[in-house]
């Protein structure tokens, strides 16, 4: 004769926690609008107050009426905030985020539009509606038909 196998309560529970946890993993924002980038990017984690730093740009979305997403995980396209208020653009693509080169910045804690949130970035003379996230930024200047750009802290 077989052998009669009882399961306590707590015991399926525990089996239904354990094949279900995959599942909650999946559920975390991801960074990008697509759900992958072409190219892993490794972020390190910062202030969430601060721009100070190296970031990659990972993606640019178009505004208004051509709203695709070119990703740009693969390429080489850097932001660097130094602690003086200059930003150097340094890029291996053309027309891609700003033109490389130096510019002056300045992060304001107040938002740019009350109704729309976020930080204010001002480079050299345009302003961005700035997000910044532990491992990310997000520049948006949407509001002046320009792109959304999207970083990843690498420094």
């Amino acid at each position: 004769m077989g052998t009669l196998v009882i399961f306590k309560p707590k015991w399926i529970y525990m089996a239904g926690m354990v094949l279900l946890f995959p599942f909650f993993g999946g559920c975390q924002e991801r960074e990008d609008p697509d759900g992958e980038l072409k190219c892993q990017v490794d972020a390190v984690t910062g202030p969430e107050d601060d721009v100070v730093g190296k970031w990659k740009m990972v993606w640019e979305r178009g505004a208004f009426f051509n709203r695709d997403t070119i990703d740009y995980s693969c390429n080489n396209i850097i932001y660097h905030f130094r602690p003086d208020g200059f930003l150097e653009v340094r890029s291996d693509v053309e027309e891609a985020g700003l033109p490389q080169g130096d510019y002056n910045y300045e992060l304001t804690m107040s938002p740019l539009y009350e109704h729309m949130g976020g930080y204010t970035l001002r480079i050299s003379n345009t302003s961005w509606i700035c997000y910044i996230k532990k491992t990310s930024m997000t520049l948006d200047i949407r509001p002046l038909d320009g792109p959304v750009t999207h970083f990843i802290r690498k420094e």
